[in-house]
C-alpha cells in the first residue's frame, strides 16, 4: 500500500481506522490465511453434514428404519444448529473468532467419533444434535471472519472461495462414502470424519490470525493489542503505530457498548426480520436436497453406493456454484438472485418425470442452480451488520434460518413415508419455496445494493 492509501487509514498520527485499511488492502497474508483455514473448516463442516445423508439409507437398511423415522435423525443436527449458532454466535463477539471457531470444530469431531458407537436411532439423535451444536457455531463464525479480512470490493468472492469447503466436504462425503461403504460398512466413514478434522484443528490453533476488525473494538489485554499491531502491519508493513496510537474501525473504539437492540437498529428494524425470512425459506430448500437428494436417486433405482457417487458428482456442481457465485454477485448485484433461484425452482420441477440419464442431468444442474442461489443469503447476511455485531447478527439468523433446515427434511422424511409422487415432492419441497424466496432476494438484495453495499457494514453508522 502506498503512501496515498496510509494517509486516507490513519485519520490523525494517532488514530488507525483498521476498517477502511482492510477495505483499501488486496489480498494479502492475514486474508489468504483466513480464507484457507476457514476453508479447511467448512470442508470438515461439510463432510460431518454430508455423511450422514449418502449414508442414510445403508443405515436405514441396517436398523430397519423408515424414512419416517430417520428424518429425526436429518432434523436433529439441525436443533443443534440452532443453539450453537444462537450461543457461539454472541460468544464469538465477546471472546473471540479464533477461539470460538476451535472450540465448535473440536465439538463435531469428538461427535462424529462417537457416532461410530452408536446403536440405535435415539443415540444418533443425541449425538447429531451435539454435532449440529459444533457445525452451527463453527459456520456463522468462519463466515464472519472471512467477510471480516475482506476488501469491500471483493467480499463476495473471499466469501465464496471460503465457503467452496463447505460444498466441497458433501462432495468428498459421496466419493467417500462410495469407496468405504461396500468393504468396510457406514461406520468407517465416521472415522474419516474425527481423524482429519483433528489436523485442521491444530492448523487453525497455530496459523489462522484473529479478525483485526474484532480486535479493534474488543481488546482487553496487552497481549491482544500487540496482536492487532502484528496484523495490522503484516496488511501495510508502511503503516505508523506508536503506544499513543488508537484502533477504530467505523469510527468505533474498543471503549464503546453494544447489546442485542442494535440488531434492529436504523434500517436493520426491517432487513434483519426479512434477511431471516430470506435466510429460513432458503434453507428448506438447501437441506431438503441436501438431505434427501441421495434418497431420490435410490427411488430412480439406483443402489445405494451409486447413489452415493452420483451425489458427490452432483456437489462437483455445487462447488462450482459456490466457488463462482461471488464473482457473479460482486459483478451483477445479490438483488439479481431471484432469477437464480425462479430458474432452480423452474428445473426441478422435471426431475420426476425424468427418465434415468436425464435425470442425472438435471439432479446435477439443480445442485448448481441451489447452491448458487442460496449463496446469494449467505454473502448478504454477515455484511449488514457493524463490526462489534457482526458475528451476533450472523448467528442470529444463522440460527433463525435452522428452523427452515429443520422444516425440510423433516417434512420431506414424513412425505417419503407416504410415497409421495416424485414430481409434487420435489414441487412442494424445493420449487415453491424457490419461488417465495426470489421474491425476498430481490427485496432485500436491492436495498443491501442501494443502502448497505456503499456505505458496507464497517463503514455503517446506524441510527439508534
Amino acid at each position: 500500500m502506498n503512501g496515498n492509501n496510509t494517509n486516507v487509514i490513519a485519520a490523525r498520527a494517532s488514530e488507525v481506522d483498521v476498517g477502511k485499511l482492510i477495505d483499501h488492502s488486496k489480498l494479502n497474508k492475514v486474508s489468504l490465511m483466513t480464507i484457507i483455514l476457514c476453508g479447511a473448516v467448512m470442508v470438515m463442516d461439510g463432510y460431518e453434514f454430508g455423511i450422514m445423508a449418502v449414508v442414510a439409507p445403508a443405515i436405514m437398511q441396517d436398523w430397519g428404519v423408515s424414512p419416517a423415522v430417520f428424518g429425526g435423525v436429518f432434523s436433529a443436527v439441525f436443533i443443534g444448529y440452532f443453539f450453537g449458532a444462537l450461543v457461539c454466535g454472541a460468544l464469538a463477539d465477546r471472546i473471540g473468532r479464533k477461539k470460538v471457531l476451535i472450540l465448535t470444530a473440536s465439538i463435531f469431531t469428538v461427535a462424529s467419533l462417537l457416532i461410530f458407537f452408536s446403536q440405535n436411532v435415539t443415540q444418533l439423535i443425541l449425538l447429531r444434535v451435539i454435532a449440529g451444536f459444533g457445525i452451527g457455531g463453527a459456520i456463522p463464525v468462519a463466515i464472519t471472519l472471512t467477510s471480516e479480512c475482506a476488501p469491500i470490493k471483493g467480499k463476495g468472492k473471499y466469501l465464496s472461495v471460503m465457503y467452496t469447503g463447505n460444498v466441497l466436504g458433501s462432495m468428498l462425503a459421496g466419493y467417500i462414502a462410495g469407496f468405504l461403504l461396500p468393504t468396510f460398512g457406514w461406520r468407517a466413514c465416521f472415522i474419516v470424519g474425527f481423524i482429519v478434522p483433528l489436523v485442521v484443528i491444530i492448523l487453525v490453533h497455530y496459523f489462522l490470525p484473529e479478525s483485526a476488525r474484532w480486535l479493534c473494538v474488543k481488546w482487553k489485554t496487552r497481549e491482544q493489542r500487540e496482536n492487532l499491531i502484528t496484523i495490522v502491519k503484516q496488511i501495510d508493513p508502511n503503516i505508523q503505530i506508536t503506544e499513543d496510537t488508537v484502533f477504530s474501525t467505523a469510527g468505533t473504539t474498543n471503549q464503546e457498548k453494544h447489546s442485542t437492540k442494535d440488531l434492529f437498529a436504523g434500517k436493520l428494524k426491517w432487513m434483519t426480520p426479512a434477511v431471516w425470512a430470506f435466510y429460513g425459506i432458503s434453507n428448506i430448500t438447501l437441506l431438503f436436497f441436501l438431505s434427501w437428494g441421495p434418497q431420490l436417486i435410490v427411488m430412480k433405482g439406483y443402489a445405494v453406493s451409486t447413489a452415493a457417487f452420483i451425489s458427490g458428482n452432483a456437489m462437483v456442481f455445487g462447488v462450482l456454484a459456490v466457488l463462482g457465485s461471488g464473482f457473479l454477485y460482486d459483478k451483477i448485484g445479490l438483488r439479481r438472485g431471484w432469477i437464480v433461484y425462479t430458474v432452480g425452482g423452474i428445473t426441478v420441477c422435471f426431475l420426476g418425470g425424468a427418465t434415468e440419464n436425464i435425470f442425472i442431468g438435471l439432479y446435477c444442474l439443480s445442485s448448481l442452480l441451489i447452491n448458487c442461489a442460496h449463496m446469494a443469503v449467505t454473502i448478504l447476511t454477515p455484511n449488514i451488520y457493524p463490526p462489534a455485531i457482526r458475528n451476533q447478527g450472523a448467528g442470529t439468523a444463522f440460527a433463525v434460518a435452522r428452523l427452515g433446515a429443520i422444516a425440510g427434511p423433516l417434512i420431506g422424511g414424513f412425505l417419503l413415508a407416504t410415497q409421495l409422487e416424485m414430481s409434487l415432492l420435489v414441487t412442494l419441497m424445493i420449487a415453491v419455496p424457490m419461488f417465495i424466496v426470489s421474491v425476498l432476494c430481490y427485496i432485500t438484495g436491492r436495498q443491501y445494493d442501494k443502502y448497505f453495499a456503499p456505505l458496507y457494514a464497517g463503514q455503517l453508522e446506524i441510527k439508534k
